[in-house]
């Protein structure tokens, strides 16, 4: 018997390749930017009275307060955050150093991921004054640009122009994200670290390239920079590029320069660790503290004040720390005291998971008063929000976020068959919640918001999945591997 040849002509149509680069992807890309832009720009203006003063309206809220025992004053600010104490020593003396929780005097200090301090203090240190304004521009950029690399990654995750102009779109006007650029702290600058790693990283698991996977590694170095939460997703991200590199003409070699861009990216910091406090540390110190915030007897499933903080401990036992002079060995000393938690109560344990978790979705507000957001009153230092917005800010945040995680799931689901080309995303919806659910999260969206883009791709898949015939069906995997590009 002859076996039948397949007609050509039987073959599924719908499997698209990964759309040119064309005059029309070009211009579908410069009116993500510029909605992304004219957003931003048009809130920072209006709402931040031109970024010189606070929005009245958070969806991060601002960084830990510092519990200094007097009265104090810095950058204008009292009672200061402990950004505000970090950012005061930049500018004043390049020091890294502020008061750190159970601590009782100032000290130089691992205990936060050191990128966004860093930039914040490098810019007062050049222009104290107009240090908040510029930064918030500068947040306005990042934002924009944050706009654009979602159109990279959905456009190689799904080979779709629709798709990817509908995602840049969605991210461009996400609620959450405009408000989040007035608020001085790391959230934009974490969401545009995650957004650049995922474009990079999803053109580097479909062709590979020398400098693609050098800019991988070190995106993600900066991503575990920035958050020392992310360094997880990172971590493994870069396993899954080097696991990826076997398909790849170039071999290993890809991989290998990914790995060393990672490493050299994470490497001057983690030496000025080992020597400031003589041990390892992985970006930041503070892990086993935020593990005993979010496993101690007092969680709440949000970070803890220093008072909450101190008396979750026993008199003696805060004693011993407090006195502890090295900070890296004063944090790590209370992984006997989460362990111990951990497994005389189980049950509270995986209740306060459970906590953390729907904090890390909604905020701990939102379980406590059904707020996604914070406002404030207008003041010297807070700007007058426009009437309508005030008014209907919360009713925006809710049904954005319920819209999100519906469309997101069905997304995630209908977009099966091209996990492959977008596995980078499906890594990060996994490993970005993680340290989150295992330790705390925060009282509002703050530590969601570098994740939203990813769910606002699968949405923005979902949306065109509605329209018959828009979605096609990846070819198949002998067809993934391309010769390799920079």
């Amino acid at each position: 018997m002859i076996a039948r040849r397949p007609n050509a002509a039987c073959e599924d149509t719908s499997m698209k390749p990964l759309p040119p680069m064309s005059v029309g992807t070009l211009l579908f890309l410069l009116a993500v930017l510029s909605c992304a832009g004219g957003v931003r720009a048009w809130y920072v203006a209006t709402c931040a009275a031109n970024g010189q003063r606070n929005a009245a309206i958070l969806v991060q809220g601002p960084a830990t307060p510092s519990h200094f025992p007097e009265e104090k004053t810095f950058r204008g600010r009292t009672p200061p955050t402990q950004l505000d104490n970090l950012v005061a020593n930049m500018a004043e003396d390049r020091a890294f150093k502020c008061l750190t929780p159970l601590s009782d005097s100032e000290e130089f200090t691992g205990h936060e991921a050191p990128l966004y301090p860093l930039l914040f203090g490098m810019i007062a240190h050049w222009n104290d004054d107009w240090a908040d304004t510029i930064l918030r521009w500068l947040q306005c950029v990042l934002g924009s640009l944050t706009a654009t690399c979602y159109f990279c990654f959905a456009r190689r995750a799904f080979h779709s122009t629709l798709i990817a102009t509908l995602a840049g779109l969605l991210v461009a006007c996400h609620p959450f994200w405009v408000i989040n650029t007035a608020e001085l702290n790391d959230g934009v600058l974490a969401t545009f670290l995650v957004a650049l790693s995922l474009a990079i990283g999803a053109r580097a698991g479909q062709v590979g390239g020398a400098l693609t996977g050098l800019g991988f590694g070190l995106a993600l170095a900066s991503v575990g920079l920035t958050r020392a939460a992310l360094l997880p997703f990172a971590a493994v991200a870069v396993l899954w590029f080097l696991w990826e590199c076997r398909r790849f003409p170039l071999g290993w070699f890809a991989g290998f320069l990914a790995l060393v861009g990672f490493a050299n990216g994470l490497a001057p910091w983690g030496i000025r660790d080992y020597l400031l406090f003589e041990r390892p540390v992985p970006v930041a110190t503070s892990t086993y503290l935020h593990l005993w915030m979010g496993n101690n007897p007092h969680a709440t499933g949000s970070t803890l004040d220093e008072a909450a903080l101190r008396s979750s401990l026993p008199p003696d036992r805060l004693k011993e720390l407090l006195a502890e002079s090295n900070q890296a060995n004063r944090y790590n000393a209370l992984a006997p005291d989460v362990w111990q938690e951990v497994c005389a109560h189980p049950a509270d344990t995986l209740a306060r998971r459970i906590q953390a978790t729907l904090a890390f979705l909604l905020g701990d507000q939102w379980l406590k008063e059904r707020q996604l957001g914070a406002l404030l009153e207008s003041n010297d230092s807070v700007a007058e929000l426009p009437a309508w917005l005030r008014d209907h800010a919360e009713t925006i945040l809710q049904g954005t976020l319920l819209g999100l995680l519906v469309l997101a799931l069905l997304g995630w689901r209908w977009s099966y068959a091209w996990r492959r080309y977008g596995r980078i995303g499906v890594i990060a919806v996994l490993l970005i919640p993680l340290p989150y659910i295992l330790s705390h999260a925060e009282s509002l969206s703050g530590p969601r918001l570098p994740l939203d883009g990813v769910l606002l791709c699968y949405a923005a898949f979902a949306l065109a999945s509605l329209i018959p015939g828009l979605v096609g069906t990846p070819k198949s995997s002998s067809s993934d591997v391309q010769s390799p590009k920079a």
